[in-house]
């Protein structure tokens, strides 16, 4: 089954790939400078090639552990509906992290019961949860459940939750790899690209420097390509078998079980640069409140449970759930 989306209204849900990006022009502006250095116009655009390539996989790690950026108070519990539960499908970044995502809606703040109201427009401490903007972090808007939409009735589309998140290895484990794939690839293909050129009697000042610049550039940006892609599905696979090792799945499918019931989140308090939004991330524990009939809003009390699980916070260290 596939994640929950948290959509924004008013924020820039590919604020994460534009960062990504910027890593990206970087590289390719170190590159080129050295390129230009050693080969001219040529060598310019050789170069910034390879180090766009290298910016882009490094980039994309750094992007992922500074994306959440915690509040203060830090740890805050919510009441609220399951509006939508579910698991990001197994991949790799960028296209997935195989978190557990849930949007929790008609959300009432019960920890801490004195948070200030200190956001412009916010009317209500539920306001001030989703749009206060954390420090370090960008902005802040409100966002919606996806699913509520229905054709051609945009109004439905605006249902306020809040997104919260469990963790999966797998985003972590597949950025680092890739990262790690991204330099290692480069460095191997300038070396493969001198070895050849100096075995061919080549690798002498002149046209024939030129053209092994020109040629270990370009090998390097491939290597380097090549090389994200493997550490980063290596990654993937590596972080997918931590968490099959740890209580992660289980935590998720017990929350989903209790979709449409009324529910107690406590996790970190985080605002997500990369969607520009607001979050619980990492759920650190959750109590069943009361469940409703089925076609009903009769509250049909059930007996509150605790869950444990292990969750991730965004500084990386794990958090026994209690």
């Amino acid at each position: 089954m596939a994640g929950c989306d948290a959509n924004n209204i008013g924020g820039d849900n590919d604020a994460g790939v534009k960062r990504v990006e910027s890593w990206g022009a970087l590289g390719a502006l170190i590159g080129g400078i050295v390129g230009i250095i050693f080969g001219g116009l040529p060598g310019a655009a050789a170069g910034a090639a390879a180090g766009l390539v290298v910016g882009l996989g490094v980039g994309q790690a750094i992007a992922w552990f500074s994306r959440l950026k915690e509040h203060n108070p830090k740890t805050i519990t919510i009441g609220g509906t399951v509006a939508c539960a579910g698991r990001n499908p197994f991949g790799f970044q960028p296209w997935t992290d195989g978190d557990w995502t849930f949007n929790i809606g008609d959300i009432a703040l019960l920890l801490p019961t004195d948070l200030a109201i200190t956001v412009a427009g916010a009317n209500t401490q539920e306001d001030e949860i989703r749009l206060r903007v954390a420090p370090g972090a960008e902005a802040a808007f409100k966002s919606f459940n996806e699913a509520d939409c229905s054709a051609g009735n945009t109004a439905a589309c605006q249902t306020d939750i809040l997104h919260c998140e469990i963790s999966s290895h797998q985003g972590g484990y597949a950025v680092v790899g890739g990262a790690i794939g991204s330099v290692v690839g480069a460095a191997a293909g300038i070396g493969a690209a001198a070895a050849a050129c100096a075995a061919l009697g080549i690798f002498t000042f002149g046209i024939g420097a030129l053209v092994c610049l020109l040629v270990a550039a370009v090998v390097a940006a491939l290597a380097s390509a090549a090389g994200t892609a493997v550490g980063d599905a290596v990654g993937a696979v590596i972080g997918r078998i931590a968490d099959e090792a740890s209580d992660f799945d289980k935590m998720g499918k017990t929350i989903q079980a209790f979709q449409d019931c009324t529910i107690s989140l406590t996790g970190t308090w985080v605002t997500d640069r990369s969607h520009q939004h607001n979050e619980i991330h990492d759920i650190e524990s959750m109590q069943v409140l009361f469940c409703y009939s089925r076609g009903a809003r009769t509250s049909s009390r059930a007996s509150s449970a605790g869950i444990a699980a292990i969750g991730r916070r965004p500084t990386g260290g794990d958090t026994d759930i209690r």
